[in-house]
């Protein structure tokens, strides 16, 4: 009986310790309100908030700004969001906490950017190719960013259209189709259609996504039918006022020239031919070359070369690029401008580019916001024909090298004018083509707050430029 009692008595005391040890747990349970910040000091919408070892969390309103109930005064706090890495913080007794997001590198490449939003590849059915702004300009400096994407995505093919200096690149996505006699790619830069890539600044871009099947270009309809190209640029940063420059240049020289035949034995093949086709024809012989003529070009008197003397044997060609960012309490500012000058290898071919844009945006009020996106360029270039017709590349290779570009009286010697065949050197020594083209685009948006998570968007663009070519036929 005695040891019955003091059972009880063991079970009352713990009972009792452990109403007391909830109780007081209990009452330290509060309620943390917070803010969730990117670098940039903008609120992260959508962000995870989480008592660490719990299921209790919650997320972020559309200022970043969140509350969490019951909460331990000593418990820490876990944030997380997709293109950042996932921060902690002990409370102390803390009520109100401030946490800072960083980005993640390595995540965001898992990110993608498709015609309703973002998503994780791993989460994507559609086909989607993408590249980071730092993968493919800073390791790989180009004037054009069609240049710096070749070889970077899969199933999408960049060829040059010629060598000529400012001459651009065809782009296919999976091969050739067309809806509507258009075989290109849709371009989207920040939310609207149109433009070229070559149009715009390299450095202003931050990330490129190439959606390429219907579950990705769903949005387009049959504009997409050919792939979508999303360009998204850099927005201005909050600080203070950063200044950025980038610049290099590049010589060029040609790599290897084709082989050709000296003038003496293209004067010796072209009498070999004679003899032999008119005696096959039962005619005289054909001697386009005497004995002593064919002696004075073995010599190296007379004769010239005329693909030794298409090319230079070395070009240069320069890019500088500027930018200036920074903000005020409610209005942030990007501007920025590149120059390239791109001197071809062929001689008297050369293509100048001028990109400029501007960006600002405004808080006019806490749920009004508007922006202004403006970007153009203008171009230049001239040179002599390059892949056309009588071009200056096929002409130099197959013009007897036995005739000298002009005769006594100044004027280009030719041969087979029916043909069409012209001396070469025309090409060069006078222009043939010149061509200018200024295009301009003025984009704007209004974000207006209409509820608590609910936000209304207007945008508006247009363009406007102008454009002149002109041809000459030197050659003839």
């Amino acid at each position: 009986m005695k040891q019955l009692r003091l059972i009880t008595i063991r079970i009352c005391c713990i009972l009792i310790v452990s109403c007391i040890t909830l109780g007081t747990a209990w009452g330290q349970a509060v309620t943390i309100t917070g803010k969730i910040l990117d670098e940039a000091g903008e609120g992260v919408i959508g962000a995870s908030v989480l008592q660490k070892g719990t299921t209790n969390g919650t997320i972020t309103d559309i200022d970043g700004n969140f509350t969490l109930n019951n909460v331990p005064e000593d418990a820490t706090l876990v944030a997380s969001f997709i293109g950042y890495k996932t921060e902690e913080i002990k409370l102390n007794k803390k009520r109100f906490v401030t946490l800072v997001l960083k980005e993640d590198t390595q995540n965001l490449e898992e990110i993608v950017v498709v015609g309703y939003g973002v998503q994780r590849k791993s989460d994507l059915t559609g086909s989607v190719s993408s590249v980071k702004a730092g993968d493919a300009i800073k390791n790989t400096p180009s004037s054009d960013i069609t240049s710096s994407l070749q070889g970077r995505l899969a199933g999408v093919s960049i060829v040059s259209n010629s060598g000529q200096p400012g001459s651009g690149s065809t782009i296919r996505v999976r091969g050739m189709n067309s809806l509507k006699a258009d075989q290109g790619p849709l371009l989207v830069v920040d939310g609207f259609i149109g433009g070229t890539l070559s149009s715009l600044n390299p450095s202003d871009i931050q990330s490129i996504e190439v959606l390429k099947d219907a579950s990705a270009t769903a949005v387009y309809g049959s504009r997409g039918a050919n792939g979508v190209i999303l360009v998204t640029t850099k927005n201005p940063e909050k600080g203070k006022i950063n200044v950025n420059y980038n610049g290099y240049a590049n010589f060029k020289t040609p790599y290897e020239l084709p082989d050709m035949l000296s003038p003496g034995e293209f004067a010796e093949l072209a009498n070999d031919y004679g003899q032999e086709y008119y005696t096959a024809a039962g005619r005289d012989p054909m001697v386009y070359y005497t004995p002593e003529q064919v002696e004075a070009y073995k010599r190296g008197e007379g004769g010239y070369d005329y693909v030794g003397n298409v090319f230079r044997n070395m070009s240069f060609q320069h890019t500088h690029e500027l930018s200036v960012s920074g903000s005020s309490e409610k209005t942030r500012y990007l501007i920025s401008g590149s120059y390239n000058d791109d001197e071809g290898i062929v001689r008297n071919s050369r293509a100048q580019q001028f990109n400029y844009r501007v960006k600002v945006d405004t808080d006019i009020k806490s749920w009004l916001r508007v922006g202004v996106n403006s970007w153009g360029y203008y171009t230049t270039s001239q040179g002599p024909r390059f892949s056309q017709y009588r071009g200056v590349l096929i002409e130099s290779m197959i013009f007897p090298n036995t005739i000298l570009p002009k005769d006594e009286n100044g004027k280009y010697n030719n041969m087979n004018l029916k043909e069409g065949q012209y001396n070469p050197m025309g090409h060069i020594w006078e222009i043939d083509n010149e061509n200018y083209n200024i295009t301009n685009r003025i984009q704007g948006y209004v974000d207006v707050t209409l509820l608590k998570g609910l936000t209304f968007r207007m945008t508006q663009g247009f363009v406007f430029g102008n454009s002149n070519s002109s041809s000459v036929d030197n050659a003839n």
